[in-house]
């Protein structure tokens, strides 16, 4: 079985992750729109692709798994996850096993301020979360939102616009930042949003980052969790970090499972509130937090190729040891770069 990975980028690592598990049985496709990433010199076929948004991006991806035989995909970038998402019968009717989310949790985890109202609603704590400038400042005057407060895009991704403000002058800066920020990175042809509405303001949680990731099988059944704590970040994504004992979470974990029904590995970051976990992110693929995971003993590419092969996936896929610290190293590399 060949796995192909859209939106590679980066993420070698879970190039190498796949194949291992593949033992030599497979091949792991990288695609991405530009041919010099990471992810792409890894892989053992990279594939220059068009833009997520382009009209054939679907057909050109179709064309390719028919091509290479793929029998499972996985998107590992948000703004193709919800184009796939949103197009994803063609993955049915070809056979192919996917991580993809359904076409509404593909909207809704795109959507920061919707995804914020779900998760309160079914009861997961979240940060007091507003969109409206107008609203914000009234709130604030009222008393019933305090600096700090944290600003970025709302459709956004690797913390785009995020900043920390301490005062009205920092805020409105911050809001109007961010909301430029959003129109340059085009997330707004994806979910076309109000130009009032596309910044999110929440209150500031001062405690530790905690990311936990939500396995669930390919029939979105719950099968395991796992948590690490952030100590540093770089370019939007955690560079230092340590797992952590997952009994704390095991509660929140299984009721976001059982919600979303998703299939393969979820991550959602959340932020700790004098013992109270509130989300502030949910993503619905791989995470720049998996490798934390894998090196403290999980294996969830193993536990995905299996499941995609009609086996079930061994426990040891499920292990995790608290304590494991681990940091993403700069290895320079010279290589043949990928052609058009």
């Amino acid at each position: 079985m060949n796995v192909l990975l859209t939106s590679v980028g980066r993420r070698s690592y879970l190039v190498d992750y796949f194949k291992e598990a593949l033992k030599g049985k497979g091949q792991v496709v990288g695609a991405n729109m530009f041919g010099n990433a990471a992810g792409m010199v890894a892989a053992d076929i990279p594939v220059i692709t068009p833009p997520a948004n382009h009209p054939e991006y679907i057909s050109f991806l179709a064309d390719v798994c028919k091509k290479y035989e793929i029998g499972l995909l996985c998107s590992l970038h948000d703004l193709d996850v919800y184009m796939l998402s949103q197009n994803q019968q063609w993955l049915a009717d070809a056979c192919i096993a996917h991580t993809l989310p359904t076409a509404e949790w593909g909207r809704i985890s795109l959507d920061k301020y919707e995804c914020t109202r779900l998760l309160e609603h079914h009861e997961i704590p979240v940060p007091k979360t507003m969109v409206s400038m107008k609203g914000v400042l009234e709130a604030i005057r009222n008393g019933e939102i305090r600096f700090p407060l944290m600003v970025k895009a709302r459709a956004g991704f690797g913390s785009l616009g995020l900043a920390k403000c301490q005062n009205v002058a920092e805020l409105k800066a911050a809001y109007s930042a961010a909301a430029d920020q959003a129109l340059a990175s085009g997330s707004n042809q994806y979910i076309p949003l109000p130009e009032d509405a596309m910044v999110l303001v929440q209150e500031a949680v001062s405690g530790r980052e905690v990311c936990v990731g939500i396995v669930n099988d390919l029939n979105g059944e719950y099968r395991a969790h796992f948590a690490c704590e952030v100590k540093t970040m770089r370019s939007g994504e955690s560079d230092w970090a340590v797992s952590i004992p997952r009994a704390p979470h095991e509660e929140i974990a299984k009721k976001f499972s059982n919600m979303t029904g998703h299939l393969g590995i979820w991550g959602v970051d959340f932020l700790e509130d004098d013992g109270t976990y509130r989300a502030i992110d949910v993503n619905p693929r791989f995470t720049g937090d998996y490798p934390f995971h894998h090196l403290a003993g999980a294996n969830i590419p193993r536990a995905l190729v299996s499941w995609a092969s009609g086996n079930d996936a061994p426990e040891s896929c499920y292990s995790s040891t608290p304590g494991i610290a681990g940091f993403k190293d700069l290895v320079p590399k010279a290589v043949a770069l990928c052609k058009e």
